[in-house]
């Protein structure tokens, strides 16, 4: 679920002491999703994930009382009135993960991030330009009430939220991430249930010094499950299964020859991602999708997760494409 335009006591409210929760206003369908300006990508980046903060019973107020000499404090609320038919507000969603959309140079300005009080790990991504606080296991009963601050040092290059988010004066975008994700996401994985699969292309290549790797989309003649939901749909992402310390391997990743941004998430489980892909099921057969790597993990067996040449592979459809989540799952290799 991803917020625009948080501001001060605009959208990121300054907390206030009633009891009742501030309710922030919602972002017209204009501004939500919208392109982050440092790099060309839709916030949050590389994400099959609902967007609409619509949908959610959370969102993520700006502490004015918490918050003081370079420390920044967000506090996440529970503000209600979303559809309880939709999944983000099915009252079982907690808040894994928060992503701000910040400005890749204010990295060095970090001080440090603490949840609730204490030392948190983050990640800074200055590739995609945001801060990532992962593994905060807040279930639905427990995310309200939430305290995530983040330090930025004084004489720094970004010592305030006008420097360091990227839409300026002050303005804020991030990102409320639930628990599901791969490979425990509740989607229709059967591979049977699905005319979409992947192959491993045996010709592989050496380009400026990294080993390309490609894996092609093929469309089955028939779905071995002709009632399932996801015998076609239209392709948004590709995942596979990977080794963590092949996170920094991976050099950019193609497709059908056109350069894309890499993404390896390493928490809380290791995957890299190959998004917007967006193919209608008519044009996804002979998609091919290429991994560059350093010569560290420029093998399957050394790349990915059970290191004896297969790998796992995780076919995602187009979010808000269908009611139903589908993720076939392919096991190729060895080469």
């Amino acid at each position: 679920m991803a917020d625009n335009g948080l501001r001060g006591r605009a959208l990121l409210q300054k907390k206030k002491s009633s009891p009742s929760p501030v309710r922030s206003p919602s972002p017209s369908p204009s501004t939500s999703g919208t392109t982050s300006p440092a790099t060309g990508l839709v916030f949050p980046p590389l994400c099959n994930c609902e967007r609409s903060p619509r949908k959610s019973p959370f969102r993520m107020a700006l502490d004015d009382d918490a918050s003081a000499g370079g420390v920044y404090c967000f506090t996440i609320q529970n503000v209600g009135g979303c559809d309880p038919k939709q999944k983000c507000c099915d009252g079982k969603q907690g808040v894994s993960k928060v992503e701000l959309d910040v400005v890749s140079a204010c990295k060095d300005s970090v001080r440090n991030v603490t949840v609730d009080g204490k030392k948190w790990s983050y990640e800074f991504n200055t590739a995609l330009s945001v801060i990532r606080i992962t593994n905060l296991a807040k279930t639905a009963a427990t995310a309200a009430g939430t305290e995530i601050c983040i330090a930025l040092a004084p004489k720094s290059q970004c010592p305030g939220l006008s420097q360091l988010c990227s839409a300026g004066a002050g303005l804020c975008k991030y990102a409320l991430f639930n628990q599901d994700h791969f490979p425990f996401c509740q989607c229709q994985r059967n591979p049977r249930g699905s005319r979409l699969m992947t192959t491993a292309s045996k010709n592989v290549t050496v380009v400026n010094g990294l080993t390309r790797i490609c894996f092609n989309v093929a469309l089955k003649d028939v779905c071995d499950q002709p009632n399932s939901k996801c015998c076609e749909f239209e392709l948004y992402k590709m995942e596979f299964e990977a080794d963590a310390a092949c996170a920094d391997a991976l050099a950019y990743t193609t497709i059908d020859g056109a350069y894309k941004a890499k993404f390896f998430q390493t928490r809380p489980d290791p995957v890299l991602k190959v998004t917007n892909i967006d193919k209608p099921v008519n044009k996804v057969a002979g998609t091919e999708v290429c991994l560059f790597m350093r010569p560290q993990c420029n093998t399957l067996e050394k790349l990915c997760a059970f290191h004896d040449g297969t790998c796992t592979i995780v076919l995602f459809n187009k979010p808000g494409s269908s009611a139903t989540s589908c993720c076939p799952l392919t096991t190729v290799g060895p080469l």
